[in-house]
């Protein structure tokens, strides 16, 4: 997996604060136990969603709570975290970027989820917007992933 430097310095070109790169890095990589006290630890999600599900509520609902709702700042930093970690993690030729993100849709995170009312959050605007990034600059990020840092 990429080292955190590689996680901010591309959460950064998002627009996305270093503070909260490093929140979201923090909590995917160590645990959401982590983040959260004893009694948050079911506020957020069902006990039996998956890990992902979990954390993609967890920055949801801190988006919301800190008034990022508009810009899901937590949840595109959600999303690029994962995304440069399967771009590190595939064993898929990763010169093929549109097979890249194709397979990190079906296979490595959810976009959407539902509410316990069935309401739909769909997350695709934020990934497209970071996949827009990704193809703008696949060169920079394929040098970054080779990096030792």
């Amino acid at each position: 997996m990429p080292n955190w430097f590689i996680h901010d310095k591309w959460s950064s070109k998002l627009g996305i604060d270093p503070l909260i790169s490093s929140i979201v890095n923090r909590y995917i990589d160590y645990g959401g136990h982590f983040g959260l006290c004893d009694d948050q630890k079911n506020h957020y999600y069902d006990a039996d969603d998956p890990s992902k599900l979990k954390q993609l509520k967890y920055f949801f609902q801190k988006d919301k709570e800190k008034k990022f709702s508009k810009e899901n700042v937590y949840v595109k930093s959600y999303f690029l975290h994962h995304l440069l970690d399967y771009f590190k993690e595939t064993r898929h030729n990763t010169n093929d970027i549109e097979f890249i993100f194709i397979k990190f849709v079906e296979d490595k995170v959810p976009i959407e989820f539902s509410d316990e009312n069935g309401k739909v959050f769909n997350f695709r605007k934020e990934v497209d917007e970071i996949f827009t990034l990704i193809r703008q600059n696949i060169q920079e990020l394929q040098n970054d992933l080779k990096e030792r840092y």
